[in-house]
């Protein structure tokens, strides 16, 4: 688990590496779906942005040998605090499965 800085209404991106059991790299094929949901427990996710999808404010993943977590600026204006960020793989050609990739701490500072 990191701990993840962002500001409001400033935009943040970092990359996510998928490991296998064995530490090996993952690389998603077209079928597969990577999903990042910023929540914290008990409460209605603040923002949840799936690959191939872009929320309306153009946070996005990019999927390939390693995943990129573009969120907008515009999609960063919920109350600043502590959060969790979960990363989510659906594997599409191991049953469908969905798997939890990381869960890190995700920290809103106002800018």
């Amino acid at each position: 688990m990191s701990l993840l800085y962002a500001y409001k209404e400033t935009g943040y991106t970092t990359d996510i590496t998928i490991l296998d059991a064995d530490g090996d790299t993952i690389t998603p094929d077209s079928n597969d779906k990577v999903k990042a949901i910023i929540y914290r427990t008990g409460e209605t996710a603040k923002l949840t942005v799936t690959s191939g999808t872009p929320t309306t404010n153009g946070s996005s993943i990019t999927i390939g040998a390693v995943q990129r977590l573009r969120l907008d600026a515009s999609d960063l204006d919920f109350e600043a605090g502590v959060y969790t960020l979960e990363i989510l793989f659906y594997d599409y050609s191991d049953s469908q499965e969905l798997k939890m990739v990381s869960k890190q701490v995700f920290c809103l500072e106002d800018s």
